[in-house]
C-alpha cells in the first residue's frame, strides 16, 4: 500500500484498521502529509472570516476527522470502544505541524482554545479574574493562520459555580465525531458511509482582538431580538451551547440539539 495515495477516506478507514503493532506514523502519517502540505500552506494564505469554496470546507471536514481518531491516543474513557491508535505526542505533533498546523499555548483558559475534558473544583479563595483555571494539557490546540482548527484538551479547575463539572464533563459535545471520554454529535452522524463526508466544517476566528465562533453560521446572537427555537433554550444558553460545544452548566437536555447555525463574535476575554 502506498499511503502517499491515499485519500483522506482511505486515510481515516486505513487508520482504523491498521495492526496495533505496526508502525502508524512512519508506514502512514509520514507518507501521506507531504501531498497535504501544499494545499494547506495556501489554503492559510487567504483563510478568513469571509464564506470558502464548499470543496475546501469538505477537505477541512475530512482532516477534523483525522485529526479527531489520532487524538483518541490521548483520551480515557468508555464512550467509545475502539482502543485508538499507537502514537505517541512527539509523532501526533509531527504528522500534523509537518501539514502546516501551528501549536498553540494560550495559557488562559478559553472556550475557543480549550475543550473539557476534566473539572476539578477549586477551593474559592481565587479572584473573580481567575475563576476558571488551566491544571492540564492533555492535547495542544492547533490552528491554520487565525482561524482554529483543533481545541486543545484540558483539565480545568474554578470557583464553586463557575461550571458544573458532571455537566461540563458529561454532556453532548457538539462537531464532535469521536470521543472516549463523553457523548457527542456531529453532523455527519446518520448518513452513509460516502455522504458523511460532504460535511461542512466549523470555522473559529480569531479577529483582532475577538473571537468568532461558527463563521458560516446563519443566526448571530448578538442579536437580542433573535427569536427563540423551538428547543427552548435561551439565548444565553445557545451561546454556551455554542462556544464551548457543550453546555458546561445549563441543566437542560442536552441531546438532539441543533446549534449549527448558531454563530457570535465575542471579546477575546471570554470565558
Amino acid at each position: 500500500m502506498d499511503a502517499s495515495q491515499l485519500s483522506h477516506v482511505g486515510l481515516y478507514r486505513a487508520i482504523l484498521s491498521i495492526d496495533p503493532q505496526a508502525d502508524l506514523f512512519h508506514e502512514l502519517l509520514s507518507p501521506w502529509m507531504a501531498g497535504e502540505r501544499e494545499w494547506l500552506t495556501a489554503f492559510e494564505q487567504q483563510t478568513s472570516p469571509e464564506p470558502i469554496e464548499i470543496d475546501d470546507s469538505w477537505r477541512l471536514y475530512a482532516l477534523s476527522r483525522i485529526n479527531q481518531i489520532l487524538l483518541m491516543a490521548f483520551q480515557r474513557g468508555t464512550h467509545d470502544s475502539w482502543e485508538g491508535p499507537a502514537l505517541t505526542m512527539p509523532e501526533y505533533l509531527a504528522f500534523m505541524t509537518g501539514m502546516g498546523f501551528r501549536v498553540v499555548d494560550e495559557p488562559a483558559y478559553s472556550p475557543f482554545f480549550h475543550e473539557i475534558v476534566e473539572v476539578v473544583e477549586a477551593d474559592g479563595t481565587r479572584p473573580r479574574q481567575d475563576y476558571i483555571d488551566l491544571e492540564r494539557v492533555d492535547w495542544p490546540a492547533l490552528m491554520l493562520g487565525p482561524m482554529m482548527f483543533s481545541r486543545a484538551g484540558v483539565a480545568v479547575s474554578c470557583v464553586c459555580g463557575a461550571l458544573q463539572p458532571e455537566i461540563a464533563t458529561s454532556s453532548t459535545l457538539y462537531w464532535a465525531h469521536r470521543r472516549k471520554y463523553r457523548p457527542r454529535e456531529d453532523l455527519a452522524d446518520g448518513w452513509g458511509s460516502n455522504s458523511q463526508w460532504a460535511t461542512q466544517f466549523r470555522r473559529d476566528y480569531i479577529v483582532g482582538d475577538k473571537l468568532l465562533f461558527n463563521a458560516d453560521g446563519k443566526y448571530d446572537l448578538n442579536d437580542s431580538g433573535l427569536r427563540m427555537r423551538e428547543d427552548g433554550l435561551t439565548r444565553a444558553e445557545r451561546i454556551e451551547l455554542l462556544t464551548h460545544g457543550c453546555f458546561v452548566r445549563c441543566e437542560k437536555p442536552d441531546n438532539d440539539l441543533a446549534p449549527y447555525n448558531d454563530r457570535i463574535l465575542l471579546p477575546r476575554d471570554f470565558q
